[in-house]
């Protein structure tokens, strides 16, 4: 039945943004939107088969996602073992560090980018420590409450049955946390990825956001659009794949 309802939702999606394409086409064709600030889709879509052709679609793509996926993975291996600490493993740590990280994580990031630049550089340091601050947080924190939201009769349960705080961590903490976890991860590739195109447009040479930025200064209104196309299919690529992981995980160690 959720098959049925997932491949109707499916068809719908697709005749939408069907006709929304098409709309796109008609109205600047026919002059209904200013086709000088929105050409038509056709239009776009012959310059991205330039790009395409001379390979730089792809090395702007790649670009964009090494930066995201450096930060992520800085901020996977940091933010999990430091959620763990704030769950109350460590309650000493966990008290002294909670207020302070909590303060961190309500920088505006957007307004952080120029001391990363003063501090880091204009090079590729300094974008994905700004990538790695944006999603840092949501992961941490995201850890810190599937941890903390175990029963603790379970752990008492646990702990009289012989088993070790090894055992606890790796058969219930990681379990329990692991669709929060996932959760914090859909939520800050969303930031990310948006902090992502604003730092590109920064002294970056490469990238969807400069892509954007230098098309704009420089007037190519078709180019412009193709990669603020590029970044939408990309966003919504990345959640789908979040979204099935997330499924296929939880619904592994629920059967576990």
């Amino acid at each position: 039945m959720q098959g049925k309802v997932d491949h109707k939702n499916a068809i719908i999606g697709i005749i939408a943004l069907t006709a929304f394409f098409l709309l796109w086409e008609f109205s600047s064709r026919n002059n209904l939107i200013d086709s000088q600030f929105v050409p038509p889709f056709s239009t776009v879509a012959l310059e991205a088969g330039v790009l395409l052709e001379d390979g730089s679609l792809f090395h702007h793509i790649g670009s964009s996602l090494g930066r995201l996926f450096s930060g992520l993975g800085l901020a996977v291996v940091t933010g999990i073992p430091l959620g763990f600490f704030l769950s109350g493993w460590t309650p000493g740590f966990s008290n002294f560090m909670k207020p302070l990280l909590n303060n961190f994580s309500m920088l505006n990031p957007f307004a952080l980018i120029p001391v990363f630049i003063t501090i880091l550089g204009i090079g590729e340091i300094s974008k994905i420590g700004i990538i790695y601050w944006v999603l840092v947080w949501p992961v941490t924190f995201s850890t810190t409450v599937g941890i903390q939201a175990i029963d603790p009769e379970v752990m008492l349960v646990a702990r009289s049955m012989g088993a070790k705080r090894r055992d606890i961590f790796f058969h219930i903490s990681i379990p329990a946390a692991i669709a929060p976890i996932f959760q914090g991860l859909k939520t800050s590739l969303t930031l990310g990825f948006i902090v992502l195109l604003s730092a590109e447009m920064v002294g970056a040479e490469t990238g969807l956001g400069w892509l954007v930025f230098n098309s704009q200064k420089n007037y190519n209104i078709p180019r412009m659009y193709v990669g603020i196309l590029l970044v939408a299919i990309i966003g919504f690529v990345i959640s789908g794949l979040l979204d099935y992981m997330q499924k296929s995980i939880v619904d592994w160690n629920q059967e576990a």
